[in-house]
């Protein structure tokens, strides 16, 4: 009874030290970088001049004051000439459920129609998101709309992906992104299935002590 105590107690430690350690996007809204001035600068693939954020594919633009963020002053349109992409790796823990959380609206000088994104996770199948420009949507007006993405981390290192499926000048735009532990409803105090399995292996190792250690009864 007292190592089962005592086994507990250590897996009780190792869940509340694991579900303290909260995962952090850096610079979400994009306010942090190299300044795009009062209307927009081009980045090329493999920039960083978007703080915490690197670039890929045929390059983003940079947006300044080109047009309305959602939150700031400063958002990503995912095409430059042709189709780009942002990307940042999050420290995650295997087993845990997170919910991305993003703005998006569409470059509206390409007038009305769709604006096709992509985002993705490592390990997980990518996300489709379509946001619709309308023929009232400007520079000044973006109507942004907030889309969620929720995965289940496969590694302790997980490359989050945001990219354009516009392959012209005018991609989808993005911004406030935010993460969030949980999904689907689930609570920060459920223990992860992880955690359940450890804790039910050692009950199992306990059980099976205690059965090899049971003294054997003589009869006459």
């Amino acid at each position: 009874m007292i190592k089962l105590m005592k086994f507990v107690a250590i897996a009780a430690t190792v869940m509340v030290s694991g579900s303290a350690a909260a995962v952090t996007l850096v610079n979400g809204s994009f306010e942090l970088g190299t300044d795009p001035g009062a209307s927009f600068s081009t980045q090329n693939a493999g920039s960083t001049a978007i703080t915490g954020w690197t670039v890929g594919g045929f390059g983003v633009d940079y947006i300044g004051g080109y047009w309305q963020a959602s939150d700031g002053d400063r958002s990503v349109d995912l095409s430059a000439l042709s189709a780009g992409s942002i990307a940042q790796m999050l420290d995650t823990v295997i087993g845990q459920t997170y919910t991305i959380g993003f703005d998006l609206s569409g470059n509206p000088d390409g007038g009305a129609g769709n604006r096709i994104s992509v985002v993705t996770i490592s390990g997980s199948l990518p996300d489709v998101k379509v946001y619709q420009v309308l023929p009232a949507n400007s520079r000044a007006d973006m109507n942004w709309q907030r889309f969620e993405y929720t995965f289940t981390a496969f590694s302790a290192l997980s490359s989050l992906t945001f990219a354009s499926a516009e392959f012209t000048p005018f991609g989808p735009a993005i911004d406030n992104v935010s993460i969030t532990e949980g999904g689907g409803g689930i609570g920060s105090d459920v223990p992860e299935p992880a955690s359940w399995a450890m804790m039910l292996a050692g009950f199992g190792m306990i059980g099976a002590t205690s059965r090899r250690r049971r003294p054997r009864v003589v009869t006459a």
